[in-house]
């Protein structure tokens, strides 16, 4: 039956990899069998081949199918693997992230800036509050990250709030001090994963993991909350979109 395009806003591509994932788990192609052909897909669903060729792919990720040259797409586990698919496009997909996992608080500590695990701005002897714990996905026993969040001193009461490990740290700053995100600059380098870090993350010493660092800052140019986050690289998928924008007839795109 051919999607609506009106199904939701996310790209099509995730909503048919949403059924497909839904027809696994309920044994209508069960492990060991093959996943009808692309042509097959496109006829069903209505679409296209890149958009089958995309929702295979986020299949391909989360484990559930392996594809073969020659051979086909095979259907390799009926359940998804301990492993989140993060996509990254603007600040609400950050809510969508924290809204799909759930936080376990390890600790909440002042931090002198020089200690800090992460380089934060300003006077190096000034302690930021620093919220350090670990995130799941649903009932999973292993953790998907190790998280430290370190907010400027002058919001840290945040870090008491009710509602802290249900909403983005940033956005309960904006709601209770009245400031507005501007930017969120991000690095993103991949690591070994060694010490209590690794102990927490339930890893081996010296495992393969990606590190995520945040930077928020305002509109008025401060830097108010540095997050990092280290994932296991088996439990964690991260997915950018960009999206070029084309400047009208007879002007330079930028």
């Amino acid at each position: 039956m051919p999607l609506s395009v009106f199904e939701d806003k996310r790209p099509l591509y995730q909503t048919v990899a949403e059924q497909l994932s839904a027809a696994i788990q309920d044994g209508t192609y069960p492990v060991g069998s093959m996943l009808p052909t692309e042509a097959e897909l496109c006829t069903r669903f209505g679409v296209s081949r890149q958009t089958i060729r995309e929702a295979t792919r986020l299949l391909l990720q989360l484990g559930l199918v392996s594809r073969h040259q020659g051979v086909g797409t095979r259907v390799e586990r009926a359940q998804v693997a301990e492993a989140y698919v993060q996509r990254l496009g603007a600040l609400p997909d950050i809510w969508q992230y924290v809204k799909e996992t759930r936080r376990k608080v390890l600790r909440v500590a002042d931090v002198p800036a020089r200690l800090a695990t992460v380089p934060l701005p300003g006077d190096p002897d000034q302690s930021w509050r620093m919220i350090e714990g670990l995130r799941f996905v649903g009932d999973e026993s292993k953790p998907i990250a190790w998280t430290q969040i370190y907010v400027f001193p002058a919001y840290a009461a945040v870090s008491d709030a009710e509602e802290r490990d249900a909403v983005p740290i940033y956005s309960l700053i904006e709601q209770r001090h009245g400031i507005k995100t501007r930017t969120v600059r991000q690095e993103i380098s991949a690591m070994a994963i060694s010490g209590e870090m690794a102990a927490v993350l339930r890893v081996p010493a010296g495992s393969p993991g990606l590190s995520v660092l945040r930077q928020y800052s305002s509109t008025q140019n401060e830097i108010f909350e540095v997050t990092l986050s280290v994932h296991p690289a088996d439990r964690y998928h991260y997915t950018m979109q960009l999206d070029l924008s084309l400047a009208p007839e007879g002007q330079e795109a930028t």
